[in-house]
Parts: structure tokens; C-alpha cells; sequence
């Protein structure tokens, strides 16, 4: 991996509890809260300005750009969330050019991963620990606005991308240059 094994161990102390809280919001109500973006993009801008040379801190903006067009994209045609778009555009910042591909197969593996655990989950004892939450809700066409248009069933991305980014960095922080 190119990520700097130092800095993607100071970036997973801080974004794994934020992903850890991501996961929990998403899977509760299917929300992600803007509080938990900004606190990844404020962990980003704080740690890359001290580890990252200016003009590689500058260029992981253009992979949030582009996270971030192709999420946008997705939001209209009602196949992402919001949230889950700014959440994607914020983890794009941590990962380095040189891992693009590797990030890539994190994520397809943990939104793969989160979304055949959350099926498991809804059709299973499993659910009672946590019967009320919105993952577990039933289809509602009146929700046109909503992904799916309230006429599919729908899982939580910020679950997949909260376990990439924290699989990514850790992975970094092990494996690292």
C-alpha cells in the first residue's frame, strides 16, 4: 500500500470511532448525520496538513470531486442517498492515489460484506435485538423522494463505506509505506 503506515494510523484513530458511529446512525435511521462528514473532513484537513506534503493534500481534493460528482449523479437518479454521497466524498480524501485500485476492491468487498450481513440480519432472530430500527422497515411507495422511491427495499451504504474507510486505514497502518 502507498498510504504512509504513521499517517493512516493517526487517521484511524480518529475516523474509525466515526465510522463506528456511522454504521450504528445509518443502520438506526437510515440517516447519515452531517455532524459525523464534517468531523471526517476536519480529521482529514488537521492530520494531512501535518503529514502530507501541500501539494499532495491539495490533489486528494480531485477524488473527493470526483467521489463526489459520481455520487451526485447516483442521488439523482435516486440510487444513493444524500448522506451517503457527502460520507463517500469525504472518505475519498484519505485514501492515496497510488491505492485507488485497492480502495476500490475495499469498498465493492464491504458493501458486498454489510449488504448480504444486513440481509442476514433482517431475516433472522438477529433483528429482535434491534427491532425498531428504520433498516428494518416495511416499503412505502408514498416515499417518492426517497431511494428506491419507497417501491424497493434498500440498504444503508454508510454502512459499507464506514467499513472500507476503516479497513482501508487500518490496513495502511499495518501495511503501509
Amino acid at each position: 500500500m502507498q498510504i504512509d503506515a504513521f499517517q493512516a494510523m493517526l487517521f484511524a484513530l480518529f475516523c474509525v470511532p466515526i465510522s463506528i458511529l456511522t454504521f450504528y446512525i445509518d443502520m438506526k435511521y437510515k440517516r447519515i448525520a452531517n455532524a459525523t462528514v464534517w468531523a471526517l473532513f476536519a480529521v482529514f484537513v488537521i492530520i494531512g496538513l501535518a503529514t502530507l506534503p501541500l501539494p499532495d493534500f491539495l490533489w486528494r481534493f480531485a477524488g473527493y470531486a470526483i467521489a463526489f460528482i459520481y455520487g451526485f449523479l447516483m442521488w439523482m437518479a435516486r440510487q444513493m442517498g444524500g448522506g451517503d454521497v457527502k460520507f463517500m466524498a469525504a472518505v475519498a480524501l484519505f485514501v492515496h492515489p497510488g491505492d485507488a485500485g485497492i480502495a476500490i476492491f475495499i469498498l465493492l468487498a464491504a458493501l458486498i460484506g454489510s449488504t448480504l450481513a444486513v440481509l442476514i440480519t433482517m431475516h433472522s432472530p438477529l433483528k429482535d435485538l434491534a427491532p425498531h430500527w428504520a433498516t428494518w422497515e416495511k416499503l412505502d411507495p408514498t416515499k417518492t423522494d426517497a431511494v428506491g422511491k419507497g417501491k424497493k427495499l434498500t440498504i444503508p451504504m454508510g454502512t459499507g463505506l464506514a467499513l472500507a474507510l476503516s479497513s482501508y486505514l487500518v490496513l495502511g497502518a499495518f501495511l503501509g509505506q
